[in-house]
Parts: C-alpha cells; sequence; structure tokens
C-alpha cells in the first residue's frame, strides 16, 4: 500500500492493508517453519542478461525503479528493496557499470555501504544532495520524485503534453525504442489514445 499522495509505502503496523511479505503471513499461520529466512535478489535482476550493454542504475525502491525506467531508458534501473538492503546480492553486477542513486536521506549510508564492494565500481550520484531544499529533505524524495519534477513537470508549469502521452504509451514499448518513441511524439504532437494487441496475418498456404 502507498500513500496516494507522497508514492510512499505506508509501513505503519496499525494501517490495514499496509505492505507485508507473503512468507511473514505463512510463518505465522504454521505454512513455513519459523526458522525459514527469506534470500532476496535485486528488483529487475532478471533484465540483466536482456539488456547486457546498458549501464545499472540502482536504487531503493521497486517503485522508483519502474518510474525511472520510463523516464530513463537508456540505464537498466534495478532496486535493492530498502536502504539497508546493501549486500551480497549486489555481485550480480560485477562486470557492469553502475551507478547508484540512494535516496535523499541514503547518500552517507549507501557510500560506506557500497565501499565494502570497490571490485563493483560503484558510482554514487550526489544529484539529490546538491539541489535538495529543506521541503524536499522533510519529505524524503527520492530519484523519480526528482526526475518526474524536472523532466516531466517543472515546479510552475503545466505537464508537458509530449511527456504525457509518452508515459503512457511507454508501457506498451520495449525500453530499447523509448527514445525514439519520445521523439516522434514530440514531433509529430501526438496524443496517447489507447493501446490493442494486433497479431500477425496468419502465413498463406504456398500449396
Amino acid at each position: 500500500m502507498y500513500n496516494p499522495e507522497t508514492g510512499h509505502r505506508i509501513k505503519d503496523p496499525n494501517v490495514p492493508g499496509r505492505i507485508t511479505w507473503v512468507h511473514s503471513m505463512m510463518k505465522q499461520a504454521g505454512m513455513l517453519p519459523a526458522d525459514w529466512e527469506l534470500t532476496q535478489c535485486l528488483f529487475g535482476e532478471h533484465l540483466l542478461p536482456r539488456y547486457p550493454d546498458k549501464p545499472v542504475a540502482l536504487v531503493e525502491s521497486e517503485k522508483t525503479s519502474i518510474i525511472c525506467a520510463g523516464l530513463m531508458p537508456k540505464y537498466l534501473w534495478l532496486a535493492t528493496g530498502g536502504k539497508s538492503c546493501i549486500n551480497d546480492r549486489l555481485l550480480v553486477l560485477q562486470g557492469r557499470k553502475i551507478i547508484a542513486f540512494p535516496d535523499i536521506d541514503g547518500y552517507e549510508d549507501w557510500s560506506r555501504k557500497l565501499a565494502a564492494y570497490p571490485q563493483l565500481g560503484i558510482t554514487i550520484s550526489p544529484i539529490l544532495n546538491q539541489n535538495a531544499t529543506a521541503e524536499d529533505m522533510a519529505a524524503h524524495i527520492d530519484i523519480a520524485d526528482w526526475l518526474i519534477r524536472n523532466k516531466v513537470h517543472p515546479p510552475g508549469e503545466p505537464v508537458k503534453k509530449h511527456c504525457a502521452a509518452f508515459l503512457r504509451a511507454a508501457r506498451y514499448v520495449s525500453p530499447e525504442y523509448h527514445d525514439e518513441l519520445e521523439a516522434l511524439i514530440k514531433a509529430l504532437d501526438l496524443e496517447f489514445l489507447g493501446a490493442e494487441r494486433i497479431d500477425p496475418p496468419a502465413e498463406e498456404s504456398q500449396d
């Protein structure tokens, strides 16, 4: 469950429907041993072999990675699942070019933890800390919040028509074509009205 105003996850245990884990519920129901432990991978890790040449952008939240994939498709956006989730699951990124975008309150923590993995050569972006306002700090923004505000919806301006159309259409197009899609929408002043599947015609018999 996410707060509709801030986009952040609701973790308050007193809120019905708050985010939780299936294995936690199964333990409580006696469906898993009490000592069973979850082993996680990076969110989006399955995309690594599909896009072997894309630089990796590492963020905390799964939500952040999904939004950023639409806004900056030149990167392969993966998420750790939380600020504290810096561990050996990162070793799968060996050999990739990696830039980390910690949330605004996580820069120092990630800098310290990622220093334990010098073999990965991870660059940590300071963009949020260098441009943050007091309001940003209070709101605990992440890179998705910053990109939305500055690329799609600058303060005081309406949402750009072509950006809104691109965000609606991009979900139906492979990420490697997002740059071309955005350029086409902007050049032709296109609007997104909807999408439907068109199956290729059946091959005609050669007999």
